[in-house]
């Protein structure tokens, strides 16, 4: 009894963590622990954009894994870090020789061609002495006197300012070796030029006005959002694999509000169906079911929340699946219930029995379907398929969550509930004769 009463004081505590979850984000109640904690919908959902682009052959060979991977962890941060997007897929595809890195970015209303050129420029900066020569914008920087590069700046320093005519710069600080050599050389060039170039091609050739420290500004940057793209390549580093864009979509709403409340709508009617037929058909037991679904349904979609899953339409039709699941479990434990209660058991033995007996048949279908779930999420991730990705996921945690509101929460009920003296005699309640 005592078991009983600390499990039931656990799950109260979990039910009101997944309440506050599932408020948060709803209005101005945000919950902000190592991301904020609300609803992250899909590009179907909420629309977007989606990018495809091409590695290109290191040394006419097929980029390594290790470095594709290096690619997609800089271009998640460079996405991360600079567009203000919500939970951007960003995946590498295989196909034959061929390597892509596929970039999803849900709610994203920008300037698409900002976006692509920060995407694919591979930001290796070099400041270079060009002493009397004043390169045009695009010229190679082959043959001059690298002063610093991309390694020497101090990456936390990079901000966005204006220079005295109100235009945006980027400002840059430099650590040792750089700032020494850019110091040294500024101070005897006064009046001549300092080349800044990314990836070997000049983009400002600015006349060094006085000698320079350790700071300088990256000015003729145009707009604030090419100022922020160029900030936001500059700190996320180089990338170890050029990059091609092969394709680019917009990508409107394919729901609408309107679809996306039908679909909850329609949700919300089957999950009152189903626990409708329990109710009616197991009784007591059904009623403790019941509870423990609801119970279920906010867990799960507050680790939803928590987590950070980015729900689609298949997403949430995962999610329905797994109610399906959590269901069939608690039918699995009632029925053996019930054979017990035929075979004349006592109505505390039959739950005991029918439990344990249907453990072994509930542990085996879920694990089996989380293993396909496994499958399809390496499937959706390796192809950047990620209608298959968030259908997985969902399916997954419902899944695996369902296993113990099924154990744990109706066996904890129902054994309080029979605690109760005349309800453990009373086998109307339990559908002995149905």
């Amino acid at each position: 009894m005592q078991r009983n009463f600390y499990t039931l004081v656990g799950i109260v505590v979990v039910l009101i963590m997944a309440i506050v979850f599932n408020i948060s984000g709803t209005g101005p109640f945000t919950i902000n622990l190592w991301r904020p904690v609300k609803t992250v919908l899909g590009l179907d959902l909420q629309g977007g954009a989606r990018f495809l682009l091409k590695a290109q052959p290191v040394n006419g060979a097929t980029p390594s894994d290790d470095a594709m991977a290096a690619t997609q962890a800089i271009i998640t941060s460079r996405v991360n870090g600079g567009f203000g997007v919500s939970e951007p897929q960003v995946q590498v595809v295989k196909s034959g020789k061929d390597r892509f890195i596929s970039v999803e970015m849900p709610g994203l209303r920008k300037d698409l061609t900002t976006v692509e050129r920060s995407l694919q420029q591979t930001g290796y900066l070099t400041l270079v002495a060009l002493d009397t020569t004043q390169l045009p914008r695009g010229a190679s920087t082959k043959g001059y006197r690298v002063l610093a590069t991309g390694n020497d700046i101090v990456g936390n320093s990079l901000s966005i300012g204006t220079d005295q005519t109100g235009l945006p710069v980027v400002e840059v600080t430099l650590k040792d070796p750089g700032a020494s050599n850019v110091s040294s050389y500024s101070s005897t060039h006064v009046g001549q030029y300092m080349g800044i170039a990314i990836d070997g091609k000049i983009y400002d050739a600015p006349v060094i006005q006085s000698p320079l420290g350790g700071s300088f500004q990256i000015s003729n940057v145009g707009s604030y959002d090419n100022a922020k793209a160029l900030m936001t390549t500059l700190k996320y580093g180089a990338l170890p694999v050029s990059l091609k864009i092969v394709a680019v979509n917009d990508v409107s709403s394919t729901l609408g509000p309107s679809n996306v409340r039908a679909s909850v709508v329609a949700g919300i009617v089957g999950l009152f169906i189903v626990m409708l037929f329990m109710l009616v058909y197991y009784r007591l037991p059904g009623l403790l079911a019941d509870c423990a679904l609801i119970i279920y349904a906010l867990v799960v979609f507050a680790l939803f929340k928590l987590i950070g899953v980015t729900l689609t339409l298949a997403g949430i039709a995962g999610f329905i699946l797994s109610v399906g699941m959590a269901v069939d479990a608690n039918i699995l434990i009632f029925e053996r219930m019930k054979e017990e209660l035929r075979a004349g058991r006592s109505i505390v033995a039959a739950t005991d029995a029918g439990f344990a007996r249907a453990w072994p048949s509930i542990r085996d279908s879920n694990i089996s379907t989380m293993i396909t779930c496994a499958i399809l999420y390496w499937f959706g991730t390796n192809f950047a398929a990620s209608v298959i990705v968030g259908f997985a996921s969902t399916l997954f945690i419902g899944v695996a969550i369902s296993m113990l509101t099924a154990i744990v929460v109706s066996r904890t009920f129902l054994r309080l509930v029979l605690s109760g003296g005349r309800t453990a005699t009373n086998r109307a309640l339990f559908g002995a004769g149905v």
